[in-house]
């Protein structure tokens, strides 16, 4: 089989490898599409020090051809970041996040791919593969962030920050569906269109003076949650200045290795919480996958062969960039 094989930092190639075997829990997949997320984007900059040469890739969706008990050869499925042992107390009680077996995926940039049941779901029949992929990650970590964190209630204003990014897109679309006022905070206007179209009421540009922007927005008051996709410095103190009086900041990536600063006082004056959201329980990824299916959340995916995997990686795209083996006629 092809698999794109990352032997450096920066170093992708595709190479001619030894389909993987299935083993208990364990089932093969065709792999029909993979997104490229930021954790990849770290891994292929050396930020992370995995283990080399290494096939990337956790946004995974296909189709079964072996192994597996909860599972049946044909059946479509995607999966979500990391597998689990299924059977620990967290597991058992639906917050595997706090599993001591946790293990995140790689080897979705490939023809095949060995991948955990337990991290898999079914993925309805009108959800597309190459869309299917990026919903636990894309879709369910914001859905994640904003229901389960931030706790967020319809009515209320909501700010997101890389709004144009793979994450921050798709976050808009979620708290619209969450019944929010979305804000996109964005550096690129370009995508402004596109945000409006997703949901966002309005769309603000980063800067030092965008703070105003957020209060007139939001006729003084500032935004009740601040869902932060950046983790970026500048963006932090124009964000965290538009939030209200005991809003919630919640963080979710991080695009730069710099440190967040923020003095204490401006926390306790506002009463302001600020945490952090990670990952996706297999139950919130459920509830992305039905937000899908129902058309209440559109995944926005760009496709690219195996081969154009580098390109997908710098290409500046709207949403995600996804690896498509079967692009142009390739198997």
């Amino acid at each position: 089989m092809r698999a794109v094989v990352l032997s450096g930092p920066g170093a992708l190639a595709v190479t001619e490898m030894d389909c993987p075997e299935p083993g208990p829990g364990e089932v093969l997949v065709e792999v029909a599409a993979c997104g490229v997320c930021g954790h990849d984007q770290a891994d292929r900059a050396g930020l992370l020090n995995i283990p080399l040469p290494a096939v990337l890739g956790h946004e995974i969706a296909g189709t079964v051809v072996a192994g597996g008990t909860r599972f049946a050869v044909g059946d479509r499925v995607a999966a979500k970041q990391f597998g689990t042992c299924g059977h620990c107390e967290s597991c058992v009680t639906g917050d595997e996040l706090r599993c001591p077996r946790r293990a995140f995926l790689y080897g979705g940039f490939a023809d095949y791919a060995v991948l955990p049941e337990s991290a898999l779901l079914p993925v309805p029949p009108e959800v597309p593969l190459a869309e299917a992929a990026v919903v636990a990650c894309a879709v369910g970590t914001e859905l994640q962030a904003l229901r389960r964190v931030a706790r967020v209630e319809p009515g209320e204003t909501v700010l997101i920050t890389g709004a144009g990014g793979g994450l921050g897109l798709h976050a808009v679309q979620v708290a619209a569906a969450l019944g929010a006022r979305v804000l996109a905070l964005t550096g690129n206007p370009a995508k402004t269109a596109q945000l409006r179209k997703s949901g966002a009421a309005r769309v603000i540009l980063t800067g030092d003076t965008g703070w105003q922007d957020i209060l007139d927005a939001t006729d003084g008051r500032g935004a009740d949650v601040v869902l932060d996709n950046t983790g970026h410095q500048s963006v932090f103190r124009q964000a965290f200045r538009g939030l209200a009086h005991a809003g919630r900041y919640v963080l979710t990536g991080q695009v730069s290795g710099e440190p967040i600063r923020v003095h204490p006082a401006f926390v306790f004056e506002k009463e302001a919480v600020i945490t952090g959201s990670g990952s996706t329980l297999l139950s919130t990824f459920a509830e992305a996958l039905a937000l899908v299916a129902e058309g209440r959340v559109q995944p926005v995916v760009t496709a690219y062969p195996l081969e154009d995997a580098a390109r997908a990686f710098t290409d500046q795209v709207t949403g995600r960039a996804v690896l498509v083996p079967s692009f142009g006629g390739q198997s």
